[in-house]
């Protein structure tokens, strides 16, 4: 069910369905716009052919299990391109996919390498549980005795899911009753807790041998999802993985690359832009890496489609005074769906619905935002910025990209300033007219 009826005319409801941060299945709201003809699919396209899917539609049973690599900016629309293809994907004749949101699951401050394997298990269990499936397999057993075999750990379990199974567990905890936790997980895993530490130090000490035990039982698992018919093949979609830390994104994706390519299923993770050069640095090689770009927003096409995103929305007319401004709220985006959202909002903030937004406004609004991002860089950033020299490689170039400073596109010298800290240094003399 829709949070607002949209498009939404009040401006409070306008300022809370425009703010960055603002949650809502954009699928079933109607709040999606397909952006293919102003970004490109060709991307979308090729994963497909990677995971063994014609331009037909038609399902090749991978020869390997394909690890895929997806980048791009914070804000750029990843989350919403990975779950549309968890929707498209997830079927009878393709795949039984696993969606998983590390932001959603995990605490992201207190994210240890370690929690990605225990929640790939958990996760997939609990789909399965949904769908039918609750074989409880030897390897399962055996990894259920790796975790939860110490009095603590059986302790906080059985109090964290009493009230879900209406019984103490206390006695016998497996994955499957681990499972049932639910929400509890993040507690369990963010704080100072026994399960914790235990569950990070047996994946810690024994990852070779827990891979090996998951390969099993994805092994024992992939009839019974067959049987059912519920996908001819497992794929794990994980999103979030960019916003957690970068040593411990390192550990995974760079240095522990070879046990994430070790396991027995087809994958599409996302990674940090800032370390998505970093990845081929890995002995390791993932099958395939791919970057969602920014949308260009030089052509009154790709215009067209960043503004039916805000009209989608809120009501414009009631809104902006005219065209005119909507259009400078999307040439400061940069085509960056997440700047968009907050270059209007804060609009919708300064008017408070008294006024309508006109340029001026715009300009006011992107100046403060411009100040901030100025705020939080040194000269030897803008060093780099002045001399225009963008190689992805570099650790400050790097940082910018992450942080939104720079902003890369599809094509060669395909890195570009932001334009809203372009207009503040320029205004302020620090990079030439």
């Amino acid at each position: 069910m829709s949070k607002f009826n949209y498009p939404v005319s009040d401006p409070f409801e306008a300022r809370a369905v425009t703010e960055p941060t603002f949650e809502e299945n954009i699928f079933e709201s109607n709040l999606y716009v397909n952006l293919d003809q102003v970004r490109g699919n060709e991307y979308l396209n090729d994963i497909k052919f990677d995971l063994g899917i014609g331009d037909d539609g038609s399902f090749h049973l991978t020869k390997e299990y394909v690890k895929l690599i997806f980048s791009g900016h914070i804000g750029s629309g990843k989350t919403i391109e990975l779950k549309r293809l968890h929707h498209e994907l997830n079927q009878p004749s393709q795949y039984f996919s696993v969606f998983i949101s590390i932001e959603e699951e995990l605490e992201i401050s207190r994210f240890e390498p370690e929690d990605f394997y225990v929640l790939l298990i958990t996760k997939l269990i609990t789909q399965l549980q949904e769908n039918g499936i609750s074989r409880n397999t030897e390897s399962l057993k055996e990894l259920a005795k790796m975790f939860f075999s110490d009095t603590e750990v059986k302790k906080e379990i059985s109090e964290s899911i009493k009230d879900e199974i209406g019984v103490n567990v206390e006695a016998s905890i497996g994955f499957l009753d681990f499972f049932k936790i639910g929400g509890s997980l993040k507690n369990l895993l963010a704080g100072e807790t026994k399960t914790a530490k235990v569950v990070r130090e047996v994946t810690r000490k024994n990852l070779l041998h827990l891979t090996q035990l998951l390969n099993d039982y994805l092994s024992d698992i992939r009839t019974d999802i067959q049987n059912k018919d519920l996908g001819q093949d497992i794929l794990f979609i994980i999103d979030g993985t960019e916003k957690i830390m970068f040593e411990k994104y390192e550990t995974l994706f760079v240095r522990d690359a070879n046990v994430l390519i070790g396991i027995n299923a087809n994958m599409i993770v996302t990674v940090r832009i800032d370390g998505f050069y970093q990845v081929e640095k890995s002995p390791t090689q993932f099958t395939n890496r791919y970057v969602v770009p920014m949308i260009r927003t030089d052509t009154p096409e790709n215009g067209k489609a960043l503004c039916k995103i805000i009209e989608k929305r809120i009501n414009t007319n009631i809104f902006f005074e005219d065209t005119q401004a909507l259009d400078k709220c999307i040439y400061y985006s940069g085509g960056c769906i997440r700047q968009l959202f907050r270059i209007v909002s804060a609009a919708i903030r300064r008017t408070r619905g008294n006024s309508k937004i006109n340029i001026a406004i715009v300009e006011s609004v992107v100046d403060e935002i411009g100040n901030t991002m100025r705020e939080g860089i040194d000269k030897s950033y803008i060093k780099i910025l002045q001399d225009g020299d963008f190689e992805p490689a570099e650790i400050k170039v790097k940082a910018m990209l992450y942080s939104t400073l720079l902003l890369k596109y599809n094509g060669k010298s395909s890195i570009k300033i932001n334009p809203i800290l372009e207009k503040y240094l320029r205004n302020a003399n620090e990079l030439s007219a």
